[in-house]
């Protein structure tokens, strides 16, 4: 996937806006990587994914960008964690909100909370949308995952 300044300068606009009020919680180079990472596929690499596709991604674009998803389950698990010990911010898990239910959707709900992320006034909030991005983005990965479409043997028996 091709970078241009403007993906640098996105990657680097989301990082401030999380750093501004953070009090130097990311000074930390653990935090600091797992803050830097996280970014960089959520905010980055699957944001310019989900513009370029069109209706449906290609099959082969899509099971590259799960990979790319699944490369960076630790530190968001990480993040994930960061954000459970902060102050002020409320996590929802479990089967609580609508989740989109098609492609086009998906795009429609991460581009609204992608820029909700921009127009953050608070680190805080900011971290709390950007966990919102990967919970969409694991959502992308489980519709790539194969599942049962069906079964015919050649004695006609189950």
């Amino acid at each position: 996937m091709l970078f241009s300044p403007e993906m640098d300068a996105m990657q680097a606009r989301m990082k401030a806006i999380i750093l501004r009020d953070s009090e130097g919680f990311f000074d930390d180079p653990k935090e600091s990587e797992d803050l830097q990472i996280t970014i960089r596929i959520a905010c980055c690499e699957f944001f310019v994914f989900l513009r370029q596709s069109k209706d449906v991604p290609e099959l082969d674009e899509a099971e590259y960008m799960a990979g790319t998803i699944r490369s960076g389950l630790d530190w968001f698990f990480s993040m994930a964690h960061t954000g459970g010990i902060l102050t002020g911010l409320k996590l929802q898990r479990g089967f609580g909100p609508k989740l989109p239910s098609s492609f086009p959707e998906l795009k429609a709900s991460y581009d609204s909370v992608f820029h909700q992320v921009l127009e953050s006034t608070h680190s805080i909030k900011a971290i709390g949308l950007l966990l919102s991005l990967v919970q969409m983005m694991f959502l992308f990965m489980t519709v790539c995952f194969p599942s049962f479409l069906s079964f015919s043997s050649e004695s006609g028996s189950d």
